[in-house]
């Protein structure tokens, strides 16, 4: 999820506050649809605090109308189905584990296989 000047976001906070003014929405508007108080609202956009349950995170996305897969990696989600996976199977570990290290261009026969639309670099 990029800005319109191409220069790539790094963060949670900062995209939940993009989109949300990309919407017109307030803090307090999005907090109470959320059903949180809008000074955790605050902190989330600012990168402090701990970070939303994975449900938080997916009523954020469907409110600020975004992806929500993106909205759980720039939290740093993972999947509980993942975590057992890995927990029960160290072979699959072990492919996480590796995962960071492979090129993009090992990546993309991998991005085709799943249907998934590799990242714009």
């Amino acid at each position: 999820m990029g800005d319109e000047d191409g220069d790539e976001e790094k963060t949670f906070g900062e995209t939940i506050r993009r989109l949300r003014g990309e919407r017109g929405l307030t803090q307090r508007e999005v907090a109470e649809r959320l059903g949180i108080n809008f000074t955790y609202l605050s902190k989330l956009e600012n990168d402090r605090g701990e970070r939303p349950g994975e449900e938080t995170v997916r009523k954020l996305a469907e409110i600020l109308q975004a992806d929500a897969e993106e909205l759980l990696a720039l939290a740093g989600k993972v999947s509980p189905e993942l975590r057992d996976r890995a927990k029960r199977d160290v072979q699959f570990a072990r492919l996480l584990r590796h995962l960071p290290n492979i090129s993009d261009d090992e990546l993309q026969p991998i991005y085709r296989r799943l249907k998934i639309t590799p990242p714009k670099k």
